[in-house]
């Protein structure tokens, strides 16, 4: 029985042996299984939950202003399903907020998120302190990129980093010429308009015959005031037909005839008594009290001149009066110059930066770009914008609200190199200097050249 058994486990051992030597035959209509990673697929999973992220964001508002950017913040915190919570924290003007980051740059610490000036972040990017844009930039859509004023684009593009975006529109204003209507039909001025304003020429005689005098010969009315901002002074160059740099961004072009001629304008018009210098935001209190008819101006103070000029007790305001274009020395060609800063993300984390996008791109989409127009004063960045019927309904008491945004078209950005910080100072500088008798124009436009030729130097 043994043997047999023996004999039986031999032969079954054999046959296994041999089976095992060649393919074994699989039936026509049987379908392979698949062999590797992908034979068993893994079960589904669950998301994981995004991680709570906090995002500390300097800016500069103050006042109402402020008031209305904490409450588009608590929405955006508490309708926002990723978990980020941006924690707004007000760190001065723009000159203070400039130097409190880098000096946060130095010490390794910058906020994730600012406001800041184009100058300002060709500055941070010398210390490649933030972070390019585009890839996220890329991701939205053609029709929301499209909807975007092309200049608010443009203006974060930034030539000496291959043309990157480092930053991206946020508040946006643009220089206007502030105007009491009133007073410039008493002096048989003509009325200026966005598609037909003064040319300079126009400007200078305008300026002149709204001047009043007493009897004593004392000025009791003037034509215009002026402050001391470099954006105006650009503005003056850009609508003279002028450039601020040359083409290779080397060094300026800005010290030639265009604003050879702004300057002597102002020095003509303050010798003459005609214009004077107002310090601070006194022109606005002017400006209400009929002192002065003119200034020019960033869109945005329109809630603060209408305040000056209305009536404590009637509510009314005191006169008529409008904001247009700036002087132009060929109508035919439009141009201003576009205020406002715009947001930049600085590098510190991954997750950070990319809560830091998800707040930009809710903050700038048409609705948020709407509310913060109407309750901050500054420009909706969106054409679909001018379809809303929120902001037609603030446009009917806030005219001139309207009468800038048709204005955005003509706007033009300023420099965005390193240096040009500097600049800003050296014409206001220089300014100030013909202003008071201490340079000649050509003088003073050649110092402030040769003074921003040596910053962007210095700067490379």
């Amino acid at each position: 029985m043994k043997k047999i058994l023996a004999t039986v486990l031999l032969l079954g051992l054999v046959a296994s042996l041999v089976a095992g030597c060649g393919p074994t035959p699989v039936p026509p209509t049987a379908t392979p299984k698949p062999v590797g990673p992908t034979a068993t697929p893994a079960p589904p999973t669950a998301t994981p939950a995004p991680e709570p992220v906090t995002v500390v964001f300097w800016h500069t508002q103050t006042g109402g202003n402020a008031k209305a950017l904490d409450a588009m913040v608590a929405d955006f915190n508490a309708t926002n399903t990723k978990k980020i919570t941006i924690k707004a924290e007000f760190q001065g003007n723009y000159t203070q907020l400039y130097q409190k980051i880098l000096a946060a740059i130095q010490a390794g610490s910058p906020p994730d998120l600012a406001v800041a000036y184009e100058s300002q972040i060709a500055d941070y990017m010398k210390a490649r302190a933030v972070i390019e844009l585009d890839d996220f930039v890329n991701r939205l859509p053609k029709e929301s990129l499209a909807d975007i004023f092309l200049g608010y684009m443009e203006t974060n593009k930034f030539p000496q980093y291959g043309n990157k975006m480092l930053s991206f529109p946020f508040t946006k204003s643009l220089l206007s010429l502030y105007y009491n209507e009133d007073m410039l039909k008493e002096a048989g001025v003509r009325i200026p308009t966005a598609d037909k304003p003064f040319t300079w020429d126009e400007f200078e005689k305008a300026v002149m015959a709204l001047q009043k005098k007493d009897a004593s010969g004392k000025v009791t009315q003037y034509g215009l005031t002026l402050g001391l901002d470099a954006s105006t002074i650009d503005g003056w160059i850009y609508s003279r037909g002028g450039k601020l740099l040359k083409d290779d961004l080397s060094g300026v072009a800005f010290n030639a005839q265009p604003a050879y001629d702004a300057y002597a304008l102002v020095d003509r018009l303050v010798k003459g008594n005609y214009a004077y210098q107002s310090k601070g935001y006194d022109y606005q209190a002017d400006f209400g009290n009929k002192k002065v008819a003119m200034f020019f101006g960033s869109s945005t103070g329109r809630p603060f001149v209408k305040g000056a000029l209305t009536d404590k007790d009637t509510k009314k305001e005191k006169f008529k009066w409008g904001i247009t274009m700036i002087p132009q020395g060929d109508p035919a060609k439009l141009v201003t110059v576009m205020y406002g800063a715009n947001i930049t993300v600085f590098k510190t984390t991954p997750a950070k930066q990319a809560a830091a996008w998800e707040f930009i791109k809710w903050f700038t989409d048409t609705p948020q770009s709407v509310k913060w127009s109407i309750t901050s004063s500054y420009m909706p960045i969106r054409k679909s914008a001018a379809e809303n019927a929120d902001l037609k309904k603030a446009w009917e008491t806030d005219i001139q609200g309207k009468q800038a945004f048709d204005m955005i078209q003509y706007s033009r950005p300023e420099p965005n190199v390193r240096g040009w910080q500097d600049a800003r100072t050296f014409l206001e500088d220089a300014l100030q200097s013909v202003i008071s008798g201490k340079a000649a124009p050509k003088d003073a436009v050649d110092t402030a050249a040769a003074k921003t030729n040596k910053a962007i130097e210095e700067a490379k």
